[in-house]
């Protein structure tokens, strides 16, 4: 299982990679998030990394092809299984990566998550049961449909 963290507010960033690993979970994520795990040394694959790619195309990497694909394909070696983006806020801009993951998150039947609150209770789900229940996927897509809708 793979997840890709996008975080605007890092604050938790580290006790959620920490959880999803201690789980069997692989992390990979933006270049934000990526120093933020390295410097508490939880192994962390950087976007880059991933996509292999490390030109800047003025884009966020996040809208890499590559990236598409994972979300909305089932190749086991590349899948991503849960998005968790906190996009930032309208008044630093329009966060069209973290949108646009979120979506194709959802078109791919992956777990979208867009809140450290939400993503407390899917860590806990994820222990307790070992998968996400159809009631907090819902929700969660729900949740997700409403802020894309904005």
């Amino acid at each position: 299982m793979r997840a890709l963290f996008s975080l605007y507010d890092n604050r938790y960033a580290v006790t959620f990679a920490a959880d999803l690993q201690q789980m069997g979970w692989e992390i990979v994520c933006t270049e934000e998030t990526f120093s933020v795990l390295e410097k508490a040394k939880i192994p962390a694959i950087s976007i880059e990394a991933f996509t292999g790619i490390s030109e800047n195309y003025n884009i966020p990497p996040t809208l890499h092809p590559k990236i598409e694909h994972a979300l909305t394909g089932n190749d086991p070696a590349s899948r991503i299984d849960l998005v968790f983006d906190i996009p930032y806020p309208l008044t630093v801009g329009s966060d069209i990566g973290g949108v646009t993951l979120l979506a194709l998150a959802i078109k791919g039947g992956k777990i979208s998550v867009l809140t450290n609150a939400d993503m407390i209770e899917v860590v806990k789900e994820l222990k307790e049961k070992g998968i996400i229940g159809d009631k907090l996927r819902e929700a969660l897509i729900s949740k997700t449909n409403v802020f894309i809708a904005q």
